[in-house]
């Protein structure tokens, strides 16, 4: 019989959280504001400077300063470890905004030499946070299912890192062997499937049952994803770079994955004992259905069944439009509301009256951003597919209003704050 386990660790202060939070929200509305401001370059390749500063803005602004803001908080939540050093990380964040700004500004106007150092004050920055998470998880008693994946996306973190370093001293040395486009579609799957995928799936594994109050999932849908990821990873980046044979196989078990972890969200919502579901859970299980989509998208990619660059521009919106963005989208909605609770209300307790944690959001105005962020995404997609700029235009529209209701209801919240 296994002892008590151990209570968790002090969380951090919730403003170093909420500080990387509200930055990425900012980067998310400029993102969907970009998307109708570069309709027509979207309508064409998508390899274009400008489209590189609004996939940074998107990758770096809204995905990666939210993962990182969001693991300060988790980490002592569900791993049971205390953050190492607030103070660097409040020092990481500084040169993670500053970094992103200077590289997107480059990226849009085309200028390398200063893309360049940019990227080399994010990679400071992404060093920083590798760092504090390595020495935060030095020690670990237990490595559970979230805890290895955590250490996975670390690693596809600094490799992502150094990879978009150099590429970054490419365009302007130019030294790398081969062709540039599969070093390109590397760099981003490396982003894609070895970051964000692993921090993604290993903290539903914890959150998704906390929040629908149900049991943690087990079983082989697990080891589809440990081993999915450990293995798909590798193939796919080398796949792109020397073996197109690799990427294929790298693709199958990625969807594995896939499927493993969409088969653990359905068992969840099945035994849930939460009756009705907030807008924060909707927004969080309508992204898996998107990881459905984006998976059967992406294998269509590698097996050759879709090609060109709609094709590849549809994928990226359902993967990070759809996929990834509604569920930092629905996450956002559920960690900020209690961050501000925990920081403003929790110390009044016994003293004065307070509001209960559901009292601080906005369900009207989350349901506006559902019905506009979810279709809108979807229909991003098909814009892009069918390259018609009016039609990105429109839909982008849609993406751009939701944002705003997005970021209007966490404003509601962080009023609560002053």
């Amino acid at each position: 019989m296994s002892g008590p386990r151990p209570a968790a660790a002090p969380a951090p202060s919730a403003t170093l959280p909420l500080r990387y939070l509200v930055a990425a929200a900012v980067a998310f509305v400029a993102a969907a504001g970009g998307v109708v401001g570069l309709a027509r370059e979207l309508a064409g390749h998508y390899y274009h400077p400008r489209l590189a500063a609004l996939t940074h803005t998107v990758t770096l602004g809204w995905i990666t300063l939210t993962i990182m803001g969001a693991s300060y908080q988790l980490i002592p939540i569900v791993l049971e470890r205390p953050v190492w050093s607030e103070r660097l990380a409040r020092w990481q964040f500084v040169a993670l905004v500053a970094g992103v700004i200077g590289l997107v500004a480059h990226f849009y106007i085309g200028e390398w030499s200063g893309m360049l150092w940019a990227a080399a004050v994010v990679a400071a920055g992404v060093g920083a946070h590798l760092l504090n998470l390595a020495l935060s998880l030095r020690g670990l008693a237990r490595w559970t299912f979230t805890a290895r994946l955590f250490a996975m996306a670390l690693a596809g973190l600094g490799l992502t890192a150094a990879f978009g370093l150099l590429l970054a001293a490419d365009r302007v040395f130019t030294f790398l062997p081969g062709a540039f486009f599969p070093t390109l579609h590397a760099h981003v799957h490396l982003a894609l499937l070895g970051w964000v995928m692993p921090v993604v799936l290993g903290v539903a594994a914890r959150i998704y049952p906390m929040f629908l109050l149900a049991a943690e999932p087990a079983g082989w849908p697990g080891r589809a994803q440990l081993w999915g990821i450990g293995a798909g990873v590798p193939l796919v980046t080398l796949g792109l770079l020397a073996a197109p044979g690799l990427a294929v196989a790298g693709a199958v078990a990625v969807a594995a994955a896939a499927a493993g972890h969409a088969a653990w969200v359905v068992g969840i919502v099945r035994t849930r004992k939460r009756p009705a579901l907030d807008w924060g859970l909707r927004f969080a299980l309508t992204g898996t259905g998107f990881l459905l989509l984006a998976t059967a998208l992406g294998l269509a990619l590698a097996l050759d069944l879709a090609g060109g660059p709609r094709a590849a521009l549809a994928y990226a919106a359902l993967a990070l439009g759809g996929w990834v963005s509604l569920t930092i989208v629905g996450m956002m909605l559920k960690v900020v509301p209690f961050l501000v609770w925990y920081r403003v209300y929790a110390p009044r307790i016994g003293r004065a009256p307070v509001p209960t944690l559901a009292q601080l959001s906005w369900p009207t105005l989350e349901r506006v951003a559902y019905w506009l962020l979810a279709p809108g995404m979807l229909l991003l997609a098909g814009a892009l597919a069918s390259g018609a700029a009016a039609w990105i235009a429109a839909a982008g529209a849609v993406v751009a209003a939701g944002a705003l209701a997005f970021a209007a209801a966490l404003a509601r919240v962080l009023h609560h704050a002053r």
